[in-house]
């Protein structure tokens, strides 16, 4: 999956759905408690997922149902959708010490030609 909130001035970021859940499987099925109290598979994507009914079918609404293109904070709890990722990524990588932490880990910076040609 591609997210494409920065494209102006970075390359599309590469979201690897399919890593981010087996990591997070892996360290919830090692841990003793962990296995005891999230035996339903589906558990996991709440950590993501949150605010969206959890069903085996998979389908969860886009982040931008309910967090808005917009860099203006819109009132009550819901951030724009690139504060919402960077809440959401950044948070989990800074608290499990994953690397990447900086800006272009994740987002390949355009070079200056790229960027002026996207403007015009």
């Amino acid at each position: 999956m591609l997210i494409r909130v920065l494209e102006k001035d970075y390359e599309p970021a590469k979201f690897p759905h399919a890593d981010i859940v087996k990591k997070l499987t892996d360290i919830s099925n090692n841990n003793k408690l962990s296995r005891h109290f999230h035996r339903d598979p589906m558990t996991v994507c709440t950590g993501c997922h949150h605010y969206s009914p959890i069903e085996s079918t998979g389908q969860f609404p886009r982040c931008s149902t309910c967090h808005t293109q917009s860099t203006e904070h819109r009132g009550g709890d819901a951030p724009g959708l690139l504060g919402a990722y960077h809440r959401q990524c950044l948070g989990c990588h800074k608290e499990m010490k994953i690397k990447p932490l900086d800006c272009t880990g994740c987002h390949a910076e355009k070079t200056r030609v790229q960027a002026e040609s996207r403007k015009n």
